[in-house]
C-alpha cells in the first residue's frame, strides 16, 4: 500500500513544473548567446564564411544558416565549441538553429522567447526546415508555431514535405539528389563495455534496402537465441556465401605479460575476447600486424612521412588532438606542429618526425593554420592548445580535456 501526502505531492509537482521552466530559460539563454556570438561575427564574403563542409571546398559548401540568414565567420566556430565544452558539430548546429529561428522562423522564435515553446522543439523544427527557401520556411513557421510545443516528428516531416512541394519543387528534387549523394554504408564501433560490437548502417534506395532486410529475415534461422543474435548470424551466412574472400586487418597492442589488448576501433579487450572475435571471422583472412615501436624518433627530410611514421602517429594519437574532437586519427591529416619549411627554401633537415607530427582533422587543421589556434606537445604525451583570445586547453592521451 502506497500512502501519499497530497500536500507533499502537490509541492513536488510544482517543483517539477518549475524545473521545466528553468530548463527552458537555460536553453533560451544559450540560444540568445549563440545568436549574439553569430551576429558579432557577420561577414560579407562567402569565402570567409563558416560552412558545414570540413574540406571547405567551393563545390561542397553550405553555409551554417539557411537562406535569408547572414554569413558568419568561419573562425568563430571553434571558440564557441570549446566554450561549450564539446565538439565542433554541436556548436555549428547551435549557431545554425539560432540563426534560422531568428531570421527565418519568427513565430517560433517568439514562442521560445515567451517560454511557450521548448527550445529543443523549436530547434528540431529549425533543423528540419533548414534546406527550405525563406517562403517555405515561413509557411511551416505559421503552421507549426501554434502547436510546436506538442507536435511530433511525423507532423513536422509532413509539413516540411508539403512546404517543399508548394514552394520549392526544384529544391525538393535537389534535396532528393543530395539524399542520393549521401547513400552509402558506415560501420561504427560501440564504446564502453560492449567489446566487439559494432553498428552497420546503410543509407540508400528504400526498395532495395527493404529487399535486403527481407532477405536477412528469410535467412534467419529459428532457435532459442535472442532474435538479434540470429539476425547477425544470418548476416554472417549471407556474407560467407557471397563468394568473395574478405580480409580484416586488426591492430592489437599487447604489452608483455598482459592479459589485455588495446585494439584500434574496439578499445581494451581481454585476450580471450579478442581471440573469440577473430575466431568468429570464419572464411575471412585475418592479418595481425605487429605493433610498431612507438618510441621510434627517426626523422626524414621530406614533407610527407613514410608509412611507418604515419601509422605510428595514428596509433599514438588515436583521434584528432583538438579539444573535444573525436574524429579517428586514421581519417585525419598529419600536421607539422612546427610548420614545415622546404629545405630548398632554407628549412633544416629532419623536420618530419613523430615528435613534430600530430593528427588533426581537416577542420581543426584549418583552425590552426588560419584562425589563430596554436598548440604544443607536452612530455607526458598531452597537447596544450591556446585559443585566439588566450584560453588554454590541455588534451591528454585519453582525449580528456582540461581548460585553464
Amino acid at each position: 500500500v502506497v500512502v501519499s501526502n497530497h500536500a507533499d505531492d502537490a509541492r513536488l509537482l510544482e517543483a517539477i513544473a518549475d524545473s521545466e521552466v528553468q530548463a527552458r530559460q537555460a536553453d533560451r539563454r544559450k540560444l540568445r548567446y549563440a545568436l549574439e556570438w553569430a551576429q558579432r561575427h557577420i561577414v560579407t564574403d562567402v569565402d570567409d564564411a563558416a560552412s558545414w563542409t570540413e574540406a571547405h571546398l567551393r563545390d561542397m559548401e553550405e553555409t551554417l544558416g539557411g537562406p535569408g540568414t547572414p554569413l558568419i565567420s568561419a573562425g568563430c566556430v571553434e571558440p564557441l565549441a570549446t566554450a561549450l565544452g564539446g565538439s565542433t558539430r554541436p556548436a555549428m548546429q547551435l549557431l545554425s538553429d539560432a540563426l534560422d529561428l531568428a531570421y527565418r522562423l519568427p513565430a517560433l522564435h517568439r514562442g521560445v522567447e515567451e517560454l511557450r515553446v521548448a527550445p529543443w522543439r523549436a530547434r528540431r523544427i529549425a533543423a528540419a526546415t533548414h534546406h527550405l527557401s525563406s517562403r517555405a520556411a515561413a509557411w511551416v513557421d505559421a503552421r507549426l508555431a501554434p502547436v510546436a510545443d506538442s507536435c511530433g516528428v511525423t507532423r513536422i516531416d509532413r509539413e516540411v514535405t508539403e512546404a517543399a512541394a508548394r514552394f520549392d519543387p526544384v529544391a525538393q528534387e535537389e534535396v532528393a539528389d543530395e539524399a542520393r549523394a549521401a547513400w552509402g554504408m558506415t560501420l561504427q564501433d560501440y564504446a564502453g563495455t560492449w567489446a566487439g560490437t559494432s553498428r552497420l548502417e546503410f543509407i540508400g534506395d528504400t526498395t532495395i534496402l527493404t529487399m535486403f532486410k527481407d532477405h536477412v529475415l528469410a535467412t534467419t534461422a529459428p532457435g532459442e537465441e535472442p532474435i538479434g543474435e540470429r539476425h547477425v548470424a544470418a548476416l554472417h551466412t549471407i556474407a560467407s556465401g557471397a563468394g568473395s574472400a574478405a580480409s580484416t586487418v586488426v591492430y592489437a597492442h599487447v604489452a608483455p605479460d598482459s592479459e589485455l589488448a588495446q585494439v584500434e576501433g574496439r578499445g581494451v579487450l581481454a585476450l580471450p575476447t579478442l581471440q573469440a572475435m577473430l575466431g568468429d571471422l570464419t572464411g575471412a583472412t585475418t592479418l595481425i600486424r605487429p605493433v610498431l615501436d612507438l618510441r621510434r624518433t627517426d626523422s626524414v627530410d621530406a614533407h610527407d612521412p613514410p608509412e611507418w611514421m604515419r601509422e605510428l602517429v595514428i596509433l599514438r594519437d588515436r583521434t584528432c588532438v583538438f579539444p573535444y574532437c573525436e574524429k579517428t586519427a586514421r581519417a585525419c591529416d598529419l600536421d607539422h606542429i612546427e610548420p614545415y619549411v622546404d629545405p630548398d627554401d632554407g628549412g633544416p633537415p629532419g623536420q618530419t618526425h613523430p615528435g613534430n607530427l600530430a593528427a588533426l582533422c581537416r577542420r581543426h587543421h584549418r583552425a590552426k593554420t588560419h584562425f589563430g589556434w596554436t598548440y604544443r606537445p607536452e612530455k607526458d604525451g598531452s597537447y596544450t592548445w591556446t585559443a585566439p583570445r588566450g584560453a588554454r586547453y590541455t588534451v591528454d592521451h585519453r582525449g580528456v580535456v582540461v581548460s585553464s
